[in-house]
Order: structure tokens, then sequence, then C-alpha cells
């Protein structure tokens, strides 16, 4: 009988339950793919553990087999809430006897950019936080364009992007079950979209979050701690 596997799904995103996110999507169709009889699964948020203090996910991450790290890109890095988060939890595994289990770590990040490759030094920030707690980092996953995930997920032009989100969580539920150190390369997945009109509606949905908030889009380039 094969031992079940334990996966620690974490939610990056530092928006609250109230505000839907890329992240958390991502987060539920990762536990649907790669939960089953063999692996089982439990999610945190990092928002959640910062702001509470709790110490909860990190006892979950030190007695799981696997960590799969779900965040979006901000000024190009990691959100400040995970950010946090990691460095909480690399402090807490100090503290703890050595000897127990060694994680395989993987990571989806996603950008609003159509440029995948953005999210790069990202997950190098991952592979590092990796090395300082002596876990073994896998692979990644870069996303471009994720901010159409939420909205535009079932069009036609989105297909080769849920193709490979599919593809990475089918490689990370084998890589776990298998436990192979055979080198696997970070993937990509890009909206094959017209730059051009990407970014009109990017200007627009600024625009119109400008007013919904009381603002003129003018109001968009003001800088009022500038002197």
């Amino acid at each position: 009988m094969s031992t079940q596997r334990n996966l620690v799904i974490i939610n990056g995103s530092p928006k609250p339950d109230s505000n839907p996110s890329v992240s958390e999507y991502l987060s539920s169709l990762a536990e649907t793919q790669i939960e089953g009889d063999e692996i089982s699964i439990e999610r945190c948020s990092a928002r959640k553990s910062v702001l509470s203090g709790s110490a909860e996910a990190y006892t979950a991450m030190l007695e799981s087999d696997a960590i799969l790290i779900i965040f979006p890109l901000y000024f190009f890095c990691l959100p400040g809430l995970l950010t946090r988060f990691l460095q909480d939890y690399a402090a807490f595994v100090k503290t703890q006897e050595s000897g127990g289990k060694v994680p395989r770590v993987y990571a989806m990040v996603n950008c609003g950019f159509p440029e995948d490759e953005i999210n790069g030094e990202a997950l190098r920030v991952v592979e590092s936080f990796c090395r300082a707690i002596g876990a073994h980092w896998r692979f990644g996953l870069m996303i471009g364009g994720g901010g159409m995930l939420l909205g535009a997920k079932d069009a036609p032009f989105m297909k080769g992007v849920m193709g490979t989100i599919d593809e990475y969580l089918s490689l990370v539920k084998n890589d776990i079950l298998t436990q192979k150190d055979s080198e696997l390369q970070t993937m990509r997945a890009f909206v094959k979209f017209p730059s051009k009109l990407y970014f009109m509606m990017g200007n627009l949905g600024w625009k119109m979050q400008a007013r919904s908030n009381g603002l003129k889009p003018r109001d968009l380039r003001r800088k009022p701690y500038q002197k």
C-alpha cells in the first residue's frame, strides 16, 4: 500500500477573500486536479497567516511532502505579505529540530504583463528561499496576461494558457508521487492576444476603476507624495 503524500498550497495574494484573485482561482484549480487518494491537500493563505500571527500554516508546511506557492507579481517580485510570510517561515524552521522532511517546492506566478518571462526573477527568489530552508526546489510556471484568467478563461484565445496550466499541475502531481530527482524546466504560459489591444483594455480598466472610486481618469497621473 502506497504512502499518502501531503501537499500544502500557499495562496500568496494579498487580496482579502471578498476580492476575487487569480491566485485563489489557481489554488482551487490545483486542489481539484491534484488531490486524490494518493495526495492530501491543505490550503493556506499567506495574508491570513501574517495578519493573525498564527503558526498553523508553518506547522503544516513543516510536516508536508510538497509545497505549491501561488502568487501574483508585484513590482517585478513577490508581494510584500508573501515575502514576510516566507521570512517568518524560515525563522520558524530554525527553531525546530533538524532531521524532518525535505519538501519539494513548486511555484506558479502570474503577472499582468503579456510577457511571461518578467516573472523569472520572482521564481529565483522562491528558489533562494528553498536553499535557505533546505527544501528541494523543483520547477515553476510563469503566466503572462494573468489578469485575463478570471474573466476570459473560457474564451478560445485562452485555450493554450489553460492547457499549459493543466499540464503543469499534472506534472506537479506526478513529480510528488514519483519523487524522482530528474531536472524539469520551468514552464511558460502566455496569452496569444494582440498586445496593442491588450494594453488598450488594461488602460480602459484603470479608468473604469478610477470613476468607480469617484476619481477622473486624469487623477491616475497625480503624484500626491511628490514635493
